[in-house]
């Protein structure tokens, strides 16, 4: 099967009638955990007798043509040898998803593949990956550590990176995964990776192709509401044993899609050829109870299949359904649903049939089956397009990219988020499907309007008051990135996205990030330098020292980031950096790099207390060596706090202590002080000290 490309929506505010024949409404919230708007179709299947209709089931089937699983493959990372594992499968007649990241930022692990890049490798990639009918997913913007960042920052990492790709490579995109692998932090309860779930599902995402991501350590559901994989083989290792095993197992609801995954280097697969990779498509191809296709396909279909609700009648020899399914406008897929009639002999029925749509019979032993696909009038998206508006100005042509047939504005003053559209052409425009997709600060999620046509040259504004969520604090610092997927039927079936951002300010003084100044990166890999014996006079609670002397004869110095860099970080992290990648990876602050290991710094804060009270710290133990309070050692994480300014000084050893290179440990010191319920003591303020 190729690639269907629709239009998504995802409802949670407003019920919205359906276009299908019987006009039906999703339930009040929507179809299934994702909450896709629904619509109906019915079915028609005649039988040769009244009897033979009576005793027949219809039902819809687990995995297109009741395969025994999904076979595909994850690449990630926007890597130039992508093309190779993109040869390598055609060959096997594979399909698979690759993720990438900023179209802008290409990688190469090495040039022994013989693979050049394009002289333009975001426009070009992309289109020959496709080429084999494969589909593209997002992997964020910056391949950044999502958990580590403010919530604003994640937001415009995760849906902007499915407008870039969205909108420069023509392809849809619902498929995530997490840059690293790093799903959640061991600091936050699990609050991250709830919050990262929620902008998922906010962004049009409804599937994770992480290894048995909804599956607890104990093997217990952990259901995110998003469809998830299993490994196979990654990076050369195989795993295969575990398809072997359970494709001897009776067959059931659970259909599961297996994955050859993740990074296309020529290390990881034996040579520039990549022979690891052809030996496990070799033993994998063709195989008649696996369905090879893409994440993409994978995902439509189960989600159709597992939310999917059917409403049965028969008179006479006739069977009716009703069936209410996910809109493809949300699923942006056209993968069809595989019906089997039980009970009943395919010499018993006459014929199976939907007005509304295409009916093709499927090839499944001794029963009768057949794969119902959407409505005709459900094409598409042909044409896909961006505008944004980077100083959120509400003057129409302040709008980048506003020579379309539609031109669109979206601001906000306040808690009013409105778009302006304009048709540019001398046509009407006709079905105008607008998505509202919002950062966490709002308690709206995504808000649904429709436009049934704008006449030519003619305009409209549509408003969307905000609610604030209850605990706004956590969620709105940084550049807030709003987003309006703009669906519509032109001359062609378009998507147009419209963009904004708005600078939400600092965080609450109750978060660590702003409450410290920092000294270094001392690097512990230079001959004579020990930056623990460096810092004694620091935590012996002396005045604290303007500067101090290297080794190497380098001064350093007190110092805090650029509040505008920092912002792209989770507020309670100091800032520090070290090495969490290569350079080129320091997309926020490229100064910060440095060539060292073993780096430490010293951060030197302060915290206001409005009594006195004992608080808990919550830090990454390994990575925090010494902690000092108002000059008396803290020997665990209790921290006895007195009423007024109180003197906070630590020694920060991230890369040491983690041995890796990434490690969200190394973006800064994450430090939150609770109470003993456990929740953040909001009363607390930290004040960065004036540099010495």
């Amino acid at each position: 099967m190729k690639s269907w490309q629709l239009c998504a929506f995802i409802l949670v505010l407003v019920p919205i009638l359906a276009h299908g024949s019987a006009g039906a409404s999703a339930p009040p919230g929507g179809l299934g955990p994702v909450q896709m708007r629904a619509y109906t179709q019915t079915i028609r299947v005649t039988f040769q007798s009244e009897a033979a209709a009576h005793k027949a089931q219809l039902r819809i089937l687990p995995l297109y043509h009741d395969f025994r699983a999904a076979f595909s493959s994850r690449w990630d990372d926007s890597t130039v040898n992508d093309m190779r594992a993109a040869q390598v499968m055609a060959k096997y007649g594979q399909e698979g998803t690759f993720y990438l990241n900023s179209l802008g930022n290409w990688y190469q692990d090495s040039k022994e593949t013989g693979i050049v890049a394009p002289a333009d490798p975001g426009a070009e990639i992309p289109r020959i990956l496709l080429a084999g009918g494969n589909s593209l997913g997002g992997h964020t913007l910056n391949h950044e550590m999502t958990p580590a960042l403010s919530k604003n920052a994640a937001f415009k990492e995760i849906l902007g990176l499915r407008v870039a790709l969205e909108s420069h490579a023509a392809s849809p995109v619902v498929s995530f995964v997490y840059p690293f692998v790093f799903i959640q932090s061991p600091l936050r309860g699990g609050v991250d990776r709830a919050d990262i779930e929620e902008m998922l599902r906010r962004s049009g995402y409804y599937d994770l192709a992480e290894d048995n991501y909804n599956s607890a350590p104990n093997g217990a559901p952990r259901p995110s509401g998003l469809l998830d994989a299993r490994f196979v083989i990654m990076d050369g290792h195989a795993a295969d044993a575990g398809l072997t095993q359970f494709l001897a197992t009776p067959a059931g609801d659970d259909r599961p899609l297996f994955l050859v995954t993740m990074h296309a280097w020529v290390s990881a697969w034996g040579g520039p050829e990549f022979p690891l990779l052809d030996a496990i498509y070799k033993k994998w191809s063709g195989r008649d109870d696996l369905w090879y296709t893409t994440p993409n396909h994978y995902a439509a279909y189960r989600y159709q299949s597992l939310y999917s609700q059917l409403d049965v009648r028969v008179k006479g020899r006739v069977l009716t359904a009703q069936l209410l399914r996910p809109d493809p406008l949300d699923l942006d897929d056209g993968t069809p649903l595989t019906f089997e009639v039980d009970g009943a002999g395919k010499a018993d029925i006459v014929s199976a049939e939907c007005a509304s749509a295409e009916v093709k019979p499927a090839a499944l032993g001794d029963s009768y089956a057949f794969d119902l696909f959407h409505d005709r009038d459900r094409g598409p998206i042909e044409s896909y397009a961006e505008t944004d508006n980077p100083s959120n100005s509400d003057q129409l042509d302040a709008a980048r990219d506003g020579s379309g047939p539609l031109q669109a504005l979206l601001f906000r003053r306040g808690p009013l988020l409105s778009l302006v559209l304009h048709n540019n052409t001398a046509q009407p425009l006709a079905n105008l499907n607008v998505t509202f997709r919002l950062p966490l600060r709002w308690q709206q999620g995504v808000v649904h309007r429709q436009v049934e046509a704008l006449a030519a040259g003619a305009s409209v504004k549509l408003d969307v008051s905000l609610a604030e969520r209850p605990d706004p604090a956590h969620y709105s610092d940084g550049l807030e990135y709003d987003v309006a997927q703009i669906d519509y039927q032109g001359q062609a079936r378009s998507r147009l996205y419209a963009t904004s951002e708005i600078q939400d300010g600092e965080p609450a003084p109750s978060f660590a990030r702003n409450g410290f100044l920092i000294l270094g990166p001392l690097p512990g890999d230079v001959v004579g330098l020990d930056p623990r014996r460096l810092s004694e006079d620091f935590f012996s609670g002396q005045a604290v020292r303007k500067s101090y002397t290297l080794p190497t004869g380098e001064t350093v110095q007190w110092k805090a980031l650029d509040p505008a860099r920092a912002s792209i970080l989770d507020p309670d992290i100091i800032p520090t950096t070290g090495k969490n990648n290569i350079p080129a990876s320091y997309l926020w602050d490229k100064s910060i790099y440095t060539p060292h290991t073993g780096l430490a710094w010293l951060l030197y804060g302060t915290v206001v207390s409005p009594e006195t009270q004992t608080v808990r710290g919550v830090f990454c133990k390994e990575c925090v060596k010494q902690i000092s309070l108002n000059g008396k050692a803290v020997p665990g994480d209790q921290l006895d706090l007195k009423k007024g300014r109180n003197d906070i000084r630590i020694f920060y050893v991230p890369t040491m202590a983690t041995k890796s290179d990434y490690t969200e440990n190394n973006y800064g010191c994450y430090f939150r002080l609770t109470g003993a319920d456990g929740r953040p003591v909001e009363s607390l303020l930290f004040e960065r000290p004036q540099i010495p």
